[in-house]
């Protein structure tokens, strides 16, 4: 008997992301199955619940995508839901929080690539400053750049949320990353001018240099925003920017440009999900190696 392929996406929030319900169909599950309100707490018997209903043979049919978009809550579910599987009843597991996963994933990779083109060995020993850095996308980014062997520096606009973020850096991914506050541009000016890369990682719609600052900006540097909402998070990227030069002799990449390669992870990621193999179980470290595998392949 040919089983449906079902994928159920759980978050802590009010709704799950249409986004990932989209990219889910479009990776070519039959049912997509949004579980919004699950607390991290009411993983592992909804996990039971998924494995049982199918018996051994149809578990695998089975799959479970964690979205919840504060990436505390998300990897609690995540150890809940792996703790909960057992043989012979083993479903797919994907974390990836509010795409928070998928994007830093993809920033990565295209900014390790940038480094290497100007004939730097990636981002090993390299100075990296993330503004905006206490969203999802910031601190997942910041670990994944601090396992990379960059220097990290995690700005706020207030200093006690900056350390809480580097604290929760440390504690979920293991990366020690240094912490500072600024909530004046001449501030954020200042951190920009010593860092090799400059990222912003705000919420959507939130200025965090001015053209006049980031045209200022001593070069060579890498200046990148995953911001397309306007206006942009660093004035002067432009979203389709994928290694532009900029005038200042730094190098631009734009939101759209790491969002591709971050749908295009996400794609391969399900798809993976569909398999007919061993389950799958999806972390953060896949999800920066498939990033890193695809760049490659072109």
């Amino acid at each position: 008997m040919d089983r449906k392929r079902l994928l159920y996406i759980v978050a802590a929030e009010p709704h799950v992301s249409p986004f990932d319900v989209n990219l889910a169909y479009d990776a070519g599950f039959d049912v997509v199955l949004p579980y919004a309100g699950v607390k991290a707490a009411a993983v592992r018997g909804l996990v039971q619940d998924i494995m049982f209903s199918r018996g051994p043979k149809g578990a695998r049919s089975s799959a479970l995508m964690i979205a919840s978009a504060d990436p505390a809550e998300a990897e609690a579910g995540f150890a809940a839901a792996r703790k909960a599987l057992f043989d012979p009843f083993r479903i797919a597991l994907f974390i990836d929080p509010k795409g928070a996963y998928t994007t830093a994933a993809a920033l990565i990779a295209k900014l390790e690539a940038l480094r290497r083109a100007g004939g730097s060995s990636g981002l090993e020993g390299a100075a990296v400053t993330l503004f905006g850095g206490t969203g999802g996308v910031g601190r997942a980014a910041a670990g994944m750049a601090a396992a990379a062997g960059a220097r990290v520096t995690l700005v706020s606009r207030e200093a006690v949320r900056a350390v809480s973020a580097a604290e929760e850096v440390k504690a979920l991914y293991g990366g020690t990353v240094a912490a500072r506050g600024a909530a004046r541009e001449a501030e954020r000016a200042g951190l920009a001018a010593s860092a090799d890369v400059v990222v912003a990682t705000g919420a959507a719609g939130a200025a965090l240099l001015s053209a006049a600052t980031v045209q200022a900006l001593p070069g060579p540097k890498i200046l990148a925003d995953i911001n397309a909402v306007p206006p942009a998070g660093l004035a002067g990227v432009d979203v389709r920017s994928d290694g532009a030069a900029l005038p200042s002799g730094n190098v631009a990449l734009g939101a759209l440009a790491v969002g591709d390669l971050k749908n295009r992870v996400e794609m391969s990621l399900l798809r993976d999900m569909l398999g007919d193999g061993p389950a799958p179980v999806i972390d953060a470290a896949a999800s920066r190696a498939r990033a890193a595998a695809l760049l490659a392949g072109g």
